[in-house]
């Protein structure tokens, strides 16, 4: 069962303020980690937080109208929002390594430019011939292969190894080492 609309909003009155101070605590990375989507996160702790408060000491606390208002159900509430700021905290540490250098494309939309098919354009030759200087012949293939057909990048903006391996008959090992070494050398670049 999950919290009626009365009792959301008997929820939002109370801990609006706190959910509210805890999603400005959840920093690292805006592209992960924006103050809406951390405020989004903690609403549905909270309505996690109403049903396992329920769940607790096999449902000795009772129902909603008995518990709310409670000493316990008060801790119970805050502990479950704080442990959910840790938590996503913990995510995005393990992966800041991975997005540090990334910028929002819907908040930089001057970056994303759509080629064609073909991946010919004048501004991708331009790009290879500056590019082919410090890559290995396989290294340009791969990065003619993500350009020509950009559905092995995926939502998160990493790169489909697999799917990428299979299109250039490469083994999965050596299509990650050539991924990592274009990623070591641009990033070496800029």
């Amino acid at each position: 069962m999950s919290a009626t609309d009365q009792q959301w909003d008997q929820i939002l009155d109370q801990y609006e303020g706190l959910i509210w101070k805890i999603s400005y605590k959840i920093s690292g990375d805006g592209a992960v980690s924006s103050l809406e989507d951390n405020y989004q996160d903690l609403c549905v702790a909270a309505m996690e937080a109403v049903v396992g408060f329920e769940k607790q000491n096999n449902g000795q606390n009772g129902k909603f109208e008995d518990f709310w208002g409670s000493k316990g159900f008060d801790k119970y509430m805050k502990t479950c929002l704080w442990n959910a700021k840790n938590a996503k905290g913990k995510k995005i540490e393990k992966h800041y390594p991975l997005t540090k250098h990334t910028v929002s494309a819907s908040d930089n939309e001057e970056i994303i430019h759509v080629i064609g098919r073909d991946g010919n354009s004048m501004e991708t030759s331009a790009f290879f011939k500056d590019l082919k200087k410090l890559l290995e012949p396989d290294e340009v293939l791969v990065l003619k292969t993500l350009v020509t057909d950009p559905r092995m990048i995926l939502e998160t903006g990493k790169i489909n190894i697999k799917k990428l391996s299979n299109n250039l008959n490469f083994t999965w090992l050596k299509t990650r080492k050539l991924v990592d070494s274009i990623a070591s050398l641009i990033k070496n670049e800029l």
